[in-house]
């Protein structure tokens, strides 16, 4: 009797920490609670980086830090740390998230194979009207140069259309948790 009792009066409570949720389009892509590293875009469109120290209901303190390339006393190349304090900001204020470290990127996915390949092919087939003493917009010559230009303007749609970061918006959201 005495135990049924002891659980009855006592108060549970959750999990104490807060989660602040990445989410394309109402699924959770990336999580972060207290202490996780960040990566994001400010409201000034300044990329800051750091480690979460608190999360509230409508607001995150992260403690900032920029990683700075040096040369060292032997002459190697090597990172130092420029700590620079902590800031508390409101979850409206985060414009974009940068995409996970390590994530494979491609010149198909970020349009610089098509873009390359338009201008050279644009370039060359200028290059061989030039030789052979063509006019270089000749009838016959425009469907090529065309495709030269419409690969290129391609290349910079996919671009475009796959950036390296994760834009809040439309399809990206945030949200304390």
């Amino acid at each position: 009797m005495l135990a049924l009792l002891l659980v009855f009066h006592t108060n549970l409570r959750a999990q104490g920490g807060k989660l602040l949720l990445l989410k394309d389009r109402g699924v959770v892509v990336r999580s972060f609670t207290e202490g996780d590293y960040i990566n994001f875009e400010f409201s000034n469109a300044q990329w800051l980086t750091g480690y979460i120290d608190w999360i509230k209901n409508d607001s995150i303190q992260i403690n900032q830090f920029a990683l700075q390339g040096t040369v060292t006393i032997f002459g190697t190349y090597g990172q130092d740390t420029l700590k620079l304090g902590r800031l508390a900001l409101h979850i409206n204020e985060i414009r974009a998230f940068a995409k996970d470290r390590g994530r494979f990127k491609s010149v198909f996915t970020n349009g610089s194979f098509l873009k390359a390949g338009g201008i050279g092919y644009l370039s060359v087939n200028i290059i061989n009207s030039a030789i052979n003493g063509d006019n270089i917009f000749e009838t016959k010559n425009l469907p090529r140069l065309a495709g030269g230009i419409a690969a290129w303007i391609t290349g910079a749609l996919i671009k475009k259309s796959n950036p390296d970061f994760r834009p809040i918006g439309k399809r990206f959201s945030v949200e304390i948790l």
